[in-house]
């Protein structure tokens, strides 16, 4: 058997040198940087409004309060101070202070136990991102890291990361929280004197806390001004001046600002935390703020607004009147409560039916008597108009023309596309609103209506409503109405002489042009006004956040409607705002001026008329008759002559309808006790005159309480006060109790 012969110096060099070489690679590539993870910080939700300005801090885990807003500049103090105390070869080495790292490895073996650690501000900053073990092993991973962060950032960058994530003592994690926090200023605000005292504790922020250990604190203070002073950042006069300064600590408050907004965003949106860029435009708000609490004041009511940016659909405002920390439902954000909707979705409709080509703003209406099992819808006037164009009939809101027009658009279309709006709130099924859905038998939150109104400004197209400054990729977002559609309702709703009228004392004053529509609900409950224009919706609530009932002069035109116009003339302080541009797809034609459809040959009377390309109903006026005698008559539909003879002669139009269904129990003039400790109090209703399975609808006060079927009872919880109760069929019949609850 041969002898083994032993490889070579020069190849045992070589083997050693390459295997190395490999796990050097292997380690390098094993220790990616932490890029990923340096992206979030150990600190809760942050929001900003849309300039940057800090609206509210949370807390992260252990009540920490970190903001990471801070960007490093070679000109701020704290900036130099952290260099000369921490690492004053950081703009010159590459992440790793090689000659500190073999000295304090040095030391720390010879003498068995941690005297030095030699860590860069590179290599900090990569124990701050990722936290790790202080063992050997890990000091390796942190050294190759840092090696390679600086491969990837700039100094600039890395200086951010470690002075966002580094703790200043009490729960203040990062610069700007601790800057805020000690001395109530920015970072870039702080002196030299303030910049080496929090420059200090980055050795240990416990031991040199300044609220409970000042002379400790001090004397830190003092140590790194000479660091300073010996590096050359200062002068030795700089340095004394510094150290005079006495010790004077302002704790800020954390920012809370438009509290209602931040709620809702920190509700609805991610629950990542992170720092959020908001939409909200503070100067708008503060001025909503203050119109907001003066007319809520002045009227004994709360209120709210919301300004959306068309375009984009951006919440630029969102404010509630009222204290926020009241006991008395202080913290309902009224902006987002859903409340009775009024007048509000008629536009909608009339959308709708435009779009169905069997409405046009000429198309004349009927406003005439018309009975719903045992009630007749009246005007909020009191009165009926007869014969109305489209265009009229919306200005002024009227209630029976709102229900034809409903009807021409279809009742479950006109629902289904009230909830591709966005209007949550409407979650029960459309029989349970019936054909008052237009006159607002269901709910509306303020921010869905604006948001609704938004679609109509931008031309039919609907899409979430975002407060992100930086919106999704690809927003959700729809066509629900045509441009020509939308374009017409925005018209009709946006004449010079309605601005006028809805401000009254400043009727001689130039506004810009919005469309905008008013709406009161059921006993004055609640006051709503939305103007728009191609850039923005403004939309503005009053009434009380429980929910009763009003005065008289709580009407959307005579309170919500000043507010919004106000608002408007700070948005256009010159009044010269963006118009609607009337769209290719609506042309001009001759209408008969009596009927409002196209013009026919017994027509005399004629004048143009809006109407959609190829979509309007070519039809022509049915209502001009030409007689045997060869004479030309007016033929109206029987209950529309009856109606305008009454009228003629001075009579009321009289509508009678036979009702069927009774109320049996409780007796009309009922009285009850509510008795005190008493749990699930309930009053029992029972009717006759309904078929099985017949739904039957109980309104309480003109507002719809609940449901039943057939003869089986109704019950409800009691309130105290007095209450009429009506039950009505979709057949029509109807009956009414009053009870007294004490």
């Amino acid at each position: 058997m041969g002898q083994r012969t032993r490889p070579s110096k020069l190849k045992r060099i070589l083997r050693y040198f390459f295997a190395g070489v490999i796990f050097a690679t292997v380690i390098w590539f094993a220790c990616p940087p932490p890029v990923e993870a340096a992206k979030h910080y150990p600190g809760g939700m942050v929001l900003r409004d849309r300039s940057g300005a800090i609206l509210r801090v949370g807390l992260g885990v252990g009540d920490v309060d970190c903001r990471p807003s801070y960007r490093a500049s070679q000109e701020d103090w704290i900036v130099k101070a952290t260099i000369a105390s921490e690492d004053c070869r950081f703009y010159s080495h590459g992440g790793v202070n090689l000659g500190s790292l073999l000295r304090a490895c040095w030391q720390n073996v010879t003498s068995r136990k941690r005297i030095s650690g030699a860590s860069t501000i590179t290599m900090q900053t990569v124990r701050l991102i990722k936290p790790h073990p202080r063992t050997w092993f890990w000091k390796g991973v942190e050294t190759v890291q840092a090696l390679r962060l600086e491969r990837v950032m700039s100094k600039e960058e890395i200086l951010s990361q470690y002075l966002n994530r580094a703790p200043f003592a009490s729960n203040f994690i990062g610069i700007e929280s601790a800057s805020q926090g000690w001395f109530g200023k920015s970072p870039k605000d702080l002196n030299l004197a303030e910049a080496s005292l929090l420059a200090g504790l980055l050795q240990s922020p416990t031991r040199f806390r300044p609220d409970r250990y000042s002379d400790a604190a001090k004397k830190r203070r003092t140590y790194v001004l000479e660091r300073m002073e010996k590096r050359g950042m200062i002068t030795a006069a700089m340095r004394k001046n510094a150290e005079s300064v006495p010790l004077v600590l302002f704790r800020s408050k954390r920012p809370f600002d438009a509290p209602f907004f931040c709620d809702w965003v920190q509700q609805n949106g991610t629950t990542q935390k992170q720092d959020i860029l908001t939409t909200l435009d503070s100067p708008l708000q503060e001025s909503a703020n203050a119109f907001l609490q003066r007319t809520a004041k002045e009227n004994n009511c709360d209120g709210a607004m919301v300004v959306l940016e068309v375009a984009t659909g951006a919440i630029r405002v969102m404010s509630c009147s009222g204290d926020y920390f009241s006991k008395e439902g202080g913290q309902v954000n009224t902006a987002t409560a859903p409340r009775a909707a009024g007048s509000t979705l008629k536009p909608f409709a009339y959308a709708l039916a435009i779009d169905a080509g069997k409405l046009t703003p000429g198309h004349i209406l009927k406003d005439i008597p018309r009975r719903f099992g045992n009630d007749v819808p009246l005007n909020f006037s009191g009165t009926f108009m007869g014969l109305v164009s489209a265009r009229d009939a919306l200005i002024l809101s009227l209630n029976l023309p709102a229900i034809e027009v409903e009807e021409l658009a279809g009742l479950l279309r006109f629902y289904s596309t009230l909830q591709q709006l966005g209007f949550t709130t409407l979650n029960k099924p459309v029989e349970h609103y019936g054909l008052g859905l237009v006159l607002g038998t269901g709910s509306a939150r303020l921010l869905d209506l604006a948001n609704a109104y938004a679609c109509l400004a931008r031309g039919g197209v609907w899409r979430e409503c975002t407060p992100r400054a930086i919106p999704p990729a690809k927003p959700q977002q729809q066509r629900l109405f045509s441009e020509g559609a939308a374009w017409m309702v925005s018209d009709m709703l946006s004449g010079g002489e309605r601005s006028r009228d809805s401000i009254g004392h400043l009727a001689d004053a130039k506004l810009p042009q919005f469309a905008w529509k008013t709406g009161t609900s059921s006993g004055f409950r609640d006051a709503w006004t939305v103007a728009w224009n191609p850039e923005y919706v403004i939309a503005v609530w009053f009434g009380n956040k429980l929910g009763q009932r009003g005065p008289d002069a709580r009407i959307g035109a005579k309170i919500a409607a000043p507010v919004a116009w106000e608002m408007a003339r700070i948005l256009y302080p010159t009044a010269e705002g963006p118009v609607f541009k009337r769209p290719d797809s609506v042309i001009t034609r001759e209408i008969c001026a009596i009927s409002g459809r196209v013009a026919g040959p017994n027509c005399d009377q004629r004048l143009q008329g809006l109407a959609l390309k190829a979509c309007s109903s070519t039809a022509l006026c049915p209502v001009h008759v030409r007689q045997p005698d060869n004479t030309i008559a007016v033929k109206w539909p029987r209950e529309v002559e009856e109606f305008l003879a009454s009228r003629r002669k001075g009579e009321a139009q009289k509508v009678v309808v036979e009702d069927t269904i009774k109320i049996l129990q409780p007796a009309n003039g009922s009285t009850f006790c509510l008795v005190e400790g008493m749990a699930n109090q309930q009053l029992l209703f029972r009717i006759s005159g309904a078929t099985p399975g017949e739904p039957i609808y109980w309104f309480r006060n003109d507002a719809l309480e609940g449901t039943s079927t057939g003869l089986n009872p109704f019950f409800w919880k009691p309130e105290r006060g007095i209450h009429r109760f009506t039950c009505s069929t979709l057949a029509g019949s109807a009956a009414t109790v009053v009870v007294t609850i004490e």
